[in-house]
């Protein structure tokens, strides 16, 4: 588990040297992690059934992203009310770690992680039944498809195993689960014809769009046979519903992901001085278009910084842009540790540029957190999110660079950015809400 050398170089070279001591320690976290699950012996199994075998195509690791941070925010509550089971690749294996009972085991099954490309993978069908069997499980919980064969999850479901699945992105409809259009770097807007969607997948990988054709009409299929679908948010829901004309409605629950909160002292609004980029430089992240901003808005007096890893590109471009001192790249950080960040900082603007339609957004709740308030395109769970905790301001993202320019403007104007409703932290739910909301799921499909 320790970090390469290799990526330790780029990491600083890109990101600095906070960033490579922040990726250090959550390398060091992970196998702290790993270690405390001991080894089953031969034969072993848990004193009590696990009757959910949780599924995922990564290791719960913070530093991997969104859906790895919550996943593991939320199993850690989940355990100190029952026992959980999470199975997931490594290199060389299949690993299934188990608490329960006051026990903490790991045991490997054959395999190691699936093609991006694979429709089935008959190591992973294995590997989850062997893991269900060995844990007593009578349910599967798929957290996430991104990076699993689905035709191979849609065959898991068996009259002694049910499946749920949640959906975190668009994964079921795209390969690219943030849509990000191939090579103009833009929003697909739900593609539909096949022929442009094999040009946009063809600049990664040997597909068509006949290959995309058939992983769609297999999702379809996947996703009518689950016993649930879990949301994030009542937007991606809908989208799915639009997607996939026919989806059992009935099946489909809405879970706010989990976040480890952060308590700090009430903040005051203040004059609008530094402004910054949140959720990473990268191009889907609006990270072209927070280039713009600064540009057009060099003549100012403001500070710009960029926090969150990306590409190396980006990052250089950020640094190369105009302005004194110029944009300050904070570059990764530990889980959790953005309203931190962000307070201690100084900043009085986040901005979540997402030029694609994001399924939820933790790093808005980080923002709200902090006390700081956003400015974002009204697009996706964004769209809905912002307003209804009084977070900030919304541009219509056909505006762009341009629209978010003008909105900077118009708060230095009003000498001030927005003010957060005092409350409005206590409207985002925690790890134990998503914990209680996930075991009511599990008991209702018993």
């Amino acid at each position: 588990m320790s970090p390469g050398f290799g990526t330790l170089w780029k990491v600083l070279a890109a990101e600095g040297l906070r960033a490579v001591a922040d990726r250090t320690a959550d390398r060091l976290a992970e196998a702290r992690r790993e270690r405390s699950f001991s080894p089953a012996p031969p034969g072993w199994r848990p004193a009590v059934p696990v009757p959910v075998l949780r599924v995922t195509a990564t290791p719960p690791a913070p530093r991997l992203g969104g859906v790895q941070a919550q996943l593991l925010a939320r199993l850690s509550a989940e355990a100190r009310r029952g026992p959980v089971a999470l199975l997931y690749p490594t290199a060389t294996c299949w690993r299934l770690e188990i608490e329960a009972a006051g026990e903490r085991r790991s045991l490997e099954f054959l395999g190691s992680p699936p093609s991006p490309l694979a429709l089935e993978d008959a190591e992973l069908t294995a590997a989850v039944r062997s893991a269900a069997a060995a844990v007593g499980a009578r349910a599967v919980h798929v957290e996430g498809l991104a990076g699993l064969p689905l035709l191979s999850l849609r065959r898991l479901r068996a009259p002694d195993l049910r499946l749920i699945l949640s959906l975190h992105d668009f994964a079921a409809f795209c390969p690219r689960p943030h849509l990000l259009e191939h090579p103009f770097l833009r929003f697909c807007d739900y593609c539909g014809d096949l022929e442009r969607c094999g040009r946009c997948l063809a600049r990664s990988w040997p597909l068509d769009g006949s290959w995309q054709g058939e992983r769609r009409e297999i999702a379809a299929a996947l996703l009518a046979a689950a016993d649930a679908l879990v949301f994030p948010s009542e937007f991606l829901l809908r989208a799915y519903r639009d997607l996939f004309p026919g989806l059992a409605m009935e099946k489909a629950r809405i879970i706010a992901p989990a976040m480890e909160k952060t308590a700090l002292p009430s903040r005051r609004p203040g004059p609008l001085r530094h402004i910054a980029l949140v959720g990473g430089v990268q191009a889907h992240k609006g990270a072209l278009v927070f280039a713009d901003v600064v540009r057009l808005l060099a003549a100012s007096d403001l500070r710009w910084s960029a926090y969150g890893g990306g590409d190396a590109a980006l990052v250089t471009l950020l640094r190369s842009l105009p302005g004194r001192p110029g944009v300050r790249v904070r570059g990764s950080y530990r889980g959790g540790a953005l309203p931190r960040l962000l307070r201690r900082d100084g900043v009085d603007l986040a901005l979540l540029l997402s030029i694609v339609p994001e399924s939820y957004s933790l790093a808005l709740g980080e923002c709200v957190q902090a006390g700081v308030p956003v400015l974002a395109f009204g697009l996706g769970a964004l769209g809905e999110r912002v307003p209804r905790l009084g977070a900030g301001r919304l541009v219509p993202p056909e505006r762009g660079a341009e629209g978010i320019a003008d909105a900077i403007r118009a708060m230095l104007r009003e000498g001030r950015a927005p003010e957060i409703p005092a409350d409005a932290a206590a409207h985002i739910p925690g790890a134990d809400a998503a914990a209680a909301a996930h075991r009511d799921l599990y008991q209702a499909l018993a």
